[in-house]
């Protein structure tokens, strides 16, 4: 942890800190306002407004956060008065200065920062505004610009400006902040629109039919499935799932790169129709390093359809499900292999099973039986294993879905996404 040094004007900074008598007084409601503003247009879990006093951070509006000060050595607002700007930090935990601090190794775990200095009567800076997340994260553009006249609203009310005056500009704020927010939002509509386009179409007829379900727990999930012919053989069906870590916007540009690659089948060296070389190419082509440390997990699987071989592979994926036909219990298709993008030269396996005619394979993210039921227990792999395979119907998926949102716990914590073949005689 780097201590912020003190800045040259020192003495007339805490002069004019003192001089705006707002050092421990009691919580008010157009400093309150500024700060829940700035959590809900930026999503932050922590906003606040500091005071920096010669050896204390002392926080006059705060949201998401337990204590009233810290000492001053330990905070980032220290090193945010040294400028005239705003301070950004898009990940603590690999900035030197900050990577060992309280704040961030412990509660409240901070890894996001942006804060803006505040000036007092005199142009000294007595204070700062504040977002804070326990994530990385990137804040730029018009993002940083809205977050900038945010602060200077704030700035006007630590000095007193005229209450009408400043009421007027943060109703601009406001205006300019929603304006914002609509522009994302119709960004990300987009956004999980085309990578809706991404997902394949269903076969509702021939020797291998299928459905799938993809519910995002936000409105850009990680998830992807695929669906397709490789090269090389024109009796096989190929067809994955595959699960990045987290979900937004990161994992989902991540999960749309790798259908691409897989879709064009474009990975050198890879033999679409053989699941182990196509982890070994994905693994090779999207190290965690390159793509902001995202990972991610994937059960391919490979159809002959004259043999009815099926071979299949997974790169640290939870087994599939094979059902048969006569109504006996599932199969689990387990294949041993590491996660795809965190480790050099990992060796994937393939395994082989002749599918029985009539029978089902289900393929699911984990998001399905990790969720939090009722109860406050997650479901687990068994008893999605129970729904999956007393799933009758036009509808399979449709029903397993239906019956999850009614044990669900609030709102989707993670990605649900299945993909059902079936296997007709």
């Amino acid at each position: 942890m780097i201590a912020p040094p003190r800045p040259s004007d020192e003495q007339e900074r805490l002069a004019d800190l003192h001089a705006i008598q707002l050092l421990d007084t009691p919580p008010e409601e157009r400093f309150e306002r500024i700060v829940r503003l700035a959590m809900d247009v930026f999503d932050v879990p922590i906003a606040y407004l500091a005071l920096i006093d010669a050896d204390r951070q002392w926080l006059k509006a705060k949201c998401g956060l337990a204590r009233d000060e810290t000492g001053r050595d330990e905070s980032f607002c220290g090193h945010t008065i040294l400028g005239h700007g705003p301070l950004i930090v898009t990940d603590a935990a690999a900035d030197p200065r900050f990577h060992d601090n309280p704040l961030v190794v412990s509660s409240p775990g901070i890894r996001f920062y942006a804060g803006h200095p505040l000036a007092g009567p005199a142009g000294h800076n007595v204070g700062t505004l504040c977002i804070a997340d326990t994530s990385p994260r990137l804040f730029a553009g018009k993002d940083l610009d809205a977050f900038c006249q945010l602060a200077a609203l704030a700035e006007h009310e630590v000095g007193l400006v005229d209450l009408v005056t400043t009421q007027r500009q943060l109703l601009l704020a406001q205006e300019a902040l929603a304006a914002t927010q609509r522009r994302l939002s119709r960004e990300l509509s987009d956004a999980a629109a085309f990578v809706a386009s991404m997902l394949p179409q269903p076969l509702a007829s021939g020797p291998v039919q299928t459905a799938h379900r993809f519910i995002a727990c936000s409105e850009l999930g990680g998830d992807m499935i695929g669906v397709g012919m490789p090269h090389g053989c024109p009796d096989c069906l190929a067809f994955y799932l595959l699960d990045v870590s987290g979900h937004g916007v990161g994992s989902s540009l991540l999960s749309v790169a790798v259908a691409n690659a897989i879709r064009l089948q474009s990975l050198p060296a890879a033999r679409f129709d053989n699941p182990a070389s196509v982890l070994t190419a994905l693994n090779k082509a999207f190290p965690a390093e390159d793509h902001h440390d995202k990972f991610f997990t994937i059960w391919y699987g490979s159809y002959h359809i004259p043999s009815r071989q099926l071979t299949f592979a997974s790169g640290g994926h939870h087994p599939a499900l094979l059902m048969p036909g006569d109504g006996g219990p599932a199969q689990q298709l387990t294949a041993h292999g590491p996660l795809v993008g965190m480790f050099d030269d990992p060796v994937y396996t393939n395994e082989q099973i002749r599918v029985p005619a009539g029978s089902r394979l289900a393929i699911f993210s984990d998001g399905a039986f990790e969720l939090s039921t009722k109860t406050g227990q997650p479901l687990g792999f068994e008893a999605l294993t129970s729904l999956i395979t007393e799933a009758s119907g036009d509808d399979r998926l449709g029903s397993v879905v239906a019956q999850l949102d009614e044990i669900r716990q609030g709102e989707p914590e993670d990605d649900v996404t299945m993909l059902e073949l079936s296997f007709t005689v």
